[in-house]
């Protein structure tokens, strides 16, 4: 495609059809395509624009059924600053990116498509684009910049999250609602979205500097592959809406797509089109005009209703990216359970789970060498908030679902053939399908909760897949609802009704955190050019060690330390050449106010003092006898071992626990 503008500053815009690739077969959808270059044209009045096929799904379509989760939202985000970034650095400004113009490959990756505007051009005339996403100035018919590509692009990721487009204003609003994103984030994307263009960020490289800082910080180092991971699963499913080559063309893909079951793929053929069958979903699934049916309700709101009242409730959760989960819950909030890749929890990184006034402990339960309590909230895989969220208390999970009870389920019906034969574990039965998903309950009093299957990319590909098939028949309620898809495969419910055994299991897991250790969060390095002072007198032996490191705390408030306890402990001392034993300072109080922490610890070893005066006095006697003086004091397995809490802490928790025990009754 070749753009340039002509003496009045109107758009010339020459488009050139795409060849088939070499060996493949013709393109589809020609309009699918990435830039791979912008180059000043040879006759200096525009700029060429390099153009390749692309395989993937059109984001505008991604969001037209699902909302992203913030790590894909982010991705989307950071590709796109790129590519503008690199369209800007050539004089070429978008001056109309939206949804439309952006496309998610198959490894998870997006390109913008339809840049080609030169730097200066007004666009207040350009009917194409979309006004919601337009900045300000645009508006009153200044020219495009970076800054104003900038704005539409975190238009554009903010959509991704919410579901929800923003609403062009005149005059417009001061700010753009951001209050659902963390601090950090937030921070960035309202600078974005300044109204003032010369408050944005003036170029699309610093607008992702800070955006991959704040992302990081929230989300951990690895939250692109996490996104990409979302994004090429979302794409995969999706890219029957638009092929760009004939069936039977598929790549290896990302390794994370080799390993698991290629379930987008089964229903490539069915899913052709996509796009057309996410905005009829809603027209389609009518209720049934049969007449008057009696659903069964009653064993849903009782088992709900028991559930809110139980002390616990266990989940058995698989995710289809990170594993397995069992975690029980209980009414107050605290945790205990295991994660891992496999279902009996045998792998190596399995890890035992436990959370305590709102903090969450692991330890490697199959790795003698990690084995232990670790709280690390600098390292945002460790922190697992944000992923043992789902795992809420009884009353919350139950609040949770009534609600989705409230908003049009659509509830089995007696004497219904399919909703009769319903089983979970080979247990009768009823499924309600809600827009939180399935929900299961036992088909008999008294009415429990049996499983729960939040929307995922199974079902709403097999609910696609059945009106592709059959028009008329009826989506899943979270595709009608735009629910946002999870990466859970179902959840086992148990209700934990034994309230003395399951408390009896956490205050047991909390007595166990008085060994727990702060991991790599504060990280103490002794001083003393590597070496310790030891100083034995006829009093004992003393050891100090000056230490100095660096701090990696939460950013979150919530997560982080404001006090460590450090502890100093000594193997052996020797003096004179006799073994005197080790020491200890025992745990001693440290506040965390920065980035780095020092200080000095000291252990005493009174023993030290007898053997000290025995080796002095034989050490005078060779000296007197031969001249010569030979007397020297040594310190080995010195540890230095950073602590979250102190017994005083431990034991305050188990008091608090035993307590939430007795208001239960």
């Amino acid at each position: 495609m070749l753009v340039r503008s002509d003496a009045s500053g109107a758009l010339a815009v020459v488009k050139y059809s795409l060849a088939a690739p070499a060996g493949g077969t013709a393109l589809r959808h020609p309009n699918l395509v990435r830039i791979d270059q912008v180059l000043p044209s040879p006759d200096g009045q525009g700029v060429a624009v390099v153009m390749a096929a692309v395989e993937g799904a059109g984001l505008q379509e991604l969001l037209a059924v699902r909302r992203l989760p913030p790590e894909a939202g982010l991705a989307v985000l950071r590709d796109s600053l790129l590519g503008l970034a690199a369209a800007h650095e050539q004089g070429v400004v978008h001056g109309g990116y939206r949804p439309s113009d952006v496309l998610v490959d198959l490894t998870g990756h997006c390109q913008v498509l339809n840049t080609g505007r030169p730097a200066a051009v007004p666009t207040a005339d350009l009917s194409e684009t979309d006004a919601a996403y337009r900045a300000p100035e645009l508006r009153r018919g200044a020219p495009a910049s970076p800054a104003s590509d900038g704005y539409a692009a975190a238009l554009v990721f903010l959509e991704c999250l919410t579901g929800r487009r923003a609403t062009p204003v005149d005059p417009p609003p001061t700010a753009v609602p951001t209050e659902d994103l963390p601090e950090q984030v937030r921070r960035v994307v309202e600078r974005a979205t300044a109204v003032a263009p010369e408050t944005r960020y003036p170029d699309a490289r610093s607008f992702l500097t800070e955006l991959e800082a704040a992302a990081a910080a929230v989300y951990g180092p690895h939250w692109p592959e996490r996104g990409e991971r979302f994004l090429a699963d979302a794409a995969e499913a999706t890219a029957g809406a638009h092929p760009l080559l004939g069936p039977g063309r598929v790549g290896p893909g990302p390794w994370w797509r080799r390993r698991r079951t290629r379930l987008a793929m089964a229903g490539s053929v069915v899913l052709a089109v996509l796009a057309v069958l996410a905005v009829l979903a809603v027209v389609l699934a009518l209720p049934d005009g049969d007449g008057p049916k009696q659903e069964v309700r009653e064993p849903f709101t009782q088992a709900l209703a028991a559930l809110a009242r139980t002390p616990g409730v266990r989940y058995q959760d698989h995710d289809q990216f990170t594993g397995y989960y069992d975690v029980t819950v209980t009414a107050t909030a605290e945790r205990y359970g295991a994660v891992g890749e496999t279902a009996d929890f045998t792998d190596k990184t399995a890890q035992d789970l436990v959370t305590v006034a709102g903090r969450d402990y692991l330890s490697y339960r199959n790795d003698a060498m990690l084995k232990g309590w670790t709280y690390d909230p600098g390292n945002e895989e460790k922190n697992m908030a944000p992923m043992l969220a789902t795992y809420a208390t009884p009353a919350k999970l139950a609040a949770t679902l009534s609600t989705a009870l409230d908003q049009q389920p659509r509830l089995p019906v007696v004497g219904d053939q399919a909703a009769a034969s319903v089983t979970v574990d080979g247990q009768p039965a009823w499924r309600a399908d809600t827009v939180q998903g399935y929900l299961y309950v036992t088909k008999n009093a008294p009415y429990r909760v049996l499983r729960w299957e939040p929307p995922n990319l199974v079902t709403a590909m097999a609910g696609l897949k059945a009106m592709a098939k059959d028009p008329s028949s009826q989506q899943p309620r979270s595709l009608e609802a735009h629910t946002p898809l999870t990466n859970s495969l179902g959840i086992v419910l148990t209700p934990a009704t034994d309230a003395a055994a399951l408390y009896g299991k956490v205050v047991q897991s909390t007595k166990e955190l008085a060994n727990a250790t702060t991991g790599s969060s504060v990280q103490i390095l002794q001083q003393n050019d590597g070496a310790s002072k030891v100083a034995c007198s006829h009093t004992g032996c003393l050891v100090n060690v000056a230490f100095s490191g660096p701090v990696f705390n939460a950013s979150s408030v919530q997560y982080r330390l404001d006090k460590v306890y450090i502890e100093l402990t000594v193997g052996s001392i020797t003096t004179g050449g006799r073994e005197a034993g080790g020491c200890t300072s025992g745990l001693q109080p440290y506040q965390l106010t920065g980035t780095s922490l020092s200080g000095k610890l000291t252990c005493n070893n009174p023993a030290g003092g007898p053997l000290f005066d025995q080796a002095s006095a034989e050490n005078q006697a060779n000296a007197n006898a031969s001249g010569r003086s030979d007397f020297w004091d040594y310190a080995s397995g010195i540890d230095l071992v950073v602590h979250p809490l102190d017994p005083t802490d431990v034991d305050q928790l188990v008091t608090k626990e035993q307590n939430e025990l007795q208001s239960l009754g």
